[in-house]
């Protein structure tokens, strides 16, 4: 069983935040940081569905990341907005996934 439905990591505050409280409102259990290394102790204590980077990450940040919730079995993914705001983005991308 999952203890985490989501974990959001990005580099704004603002962004992580909204996600955050947008996920949050939808009754899922969300976590989110900015920093590469609370990311990694969340994937090491608690077992995530689900893993989106923000497009901010840095690309050796993706890749220990990634490989990480490989490790642990979690589903990762690069967010790309493409112009939507956070919600919309998680609304079209994200939501969905966690439904199933």
């Amino acid at each position: 069983m999952h203890t985490v439905d989501l974990l959001v990591v990005g580099r704004g505050q603002n962004v992580v935040d909204t996600a955050i409280t947008y996920i949050d409102g939808l009754g899922y259990r969300v976590l989110g940081t900015t920093l590469d290394e609370e990311a990694l102790d969340i994937l090491d204590r608690e077992q995530v569905r689900f893993l989106v980077i923000g497009g901010g990450v840095e690309t050796e940040s993706r890749k220990t990341l990634t490989a990480k919730a490989d490790e642990r079995g979690t589903t990762a993914v690069a967010a790309k907005r493409d112009g939507r705001d956070v919600e919309q983005y998680l609304a079209d991308e994200v939501v969905p996934v966690l439904q199933r």
